[in-house]
């Protein structure tokens, strides 16, 4: 399935960019509390980027580019794509003064939010939905995929949720394929994955429960480097306890 650009009213239905400006506002409530692990995204790209030599790379899930060094990238390569479902203003405004960035608007699911809203509005059966396979439609070179496996799947669960036409064995079934859909993809190309894996709960500095981010197990790889990302020291995230993420980074290329 060729991949589009998504509708903005599409996009608003699911609430991506309501969730999109809640990601920059924690991290400036947050403090410099997400320095160390923005810095070592940068610092696992960078120097992925270092060994390889890539002269082309894709970045799924670019965001703010708050975790992605695109200065950096664009003096060390040819062309940088930038691959998300929207891009703020801000990033739209700081790519126009690089020649060789460009921008992709697309679902990195390979279109299922579409498929699903389709299927809602029409009365279909959204569990008889096949999963599809993302496909760029442009060369992509070296792929990176930063922070966002386990997002990938949260938008269509929540909306499902909110919809109450899923069972929770049906959505952690679609949770499950979105997934595994994202790392075949990764895994059939040159790429990098960075991904938050696990979520720990604490009250007054102990951790008090641990809960599994993924419903596919993450692949095998070159080099694996691993952090803990400090999420939410505010309370707002889940009332009145402190959030952090194991995070890891994998090298698949061939």
């Amino acid at each position: 399935m060729k991949n589009k650009r998504i509708n903005r009213r599409l996009l608003r239905n699911f609430g991506y960019p309501a969730d999109q400006q809640g990601i920059i506002n924690r991290y400036l409530r947050e403090r410099g509390q997400w320095d160390n692990h923005l810095w070592r995204c940068r610092k696992y790209i960078n120097e992925t980027v270092r060994y390889y030599k890539p002269p082309l790379v894709t970045i799924l899930g670019s965001g703010w580019l708050l975790d992605i060094p695109l200065e950096e990238l664009a003096g060390k390569c040819r062309k940088v794509n930038l691959v998300d479902l929207m891009h703020p203003r801000q990033v739209k405004h700081k790519v126009s003064k690089l020649g060789n960035v460009k921008l992709y608007e697309q679902d990195i699911s390979g279109g299922l939010l579409k498929e699903i809203w389709r299927s809602y509005r029409e009365g279909g059966d959204v569990n008889s939905i096949r999963m599809p396979l993302y496909e760029p439609g442009f060369e992509a070179g070296m792929v990176f995929s930063v922070n966002i496996l386990t997002q990938l799947d949260s938008l269509p669960a929540d909306y499902l949720v909110r919809k109450k036409v899923m069972t929770y064995k049906e959505l952690r079934q679609l949770r499950q394929g979105m997934q595994r859909s994202h790392i075949r993809y990764l895994e059939a190309s040159d790429s990098v994955l960075i991904s938050d894996y696990i979520e720990y709960l604490k009250t007054e500095n102990r951790v008090t429960e641990c809960n599994e981010l993924l419903f596919s197990s993450l692949p095998e790889g070159r080099r694996i480097e691993e952090w803990i990302w400090d999420f939410d020291n505010s309370g707002n995230y889940y009332s009145g306890k402190r959030v952090s993420f194991g995070v890891k980074a994998i090298d698949l290329v061939k």
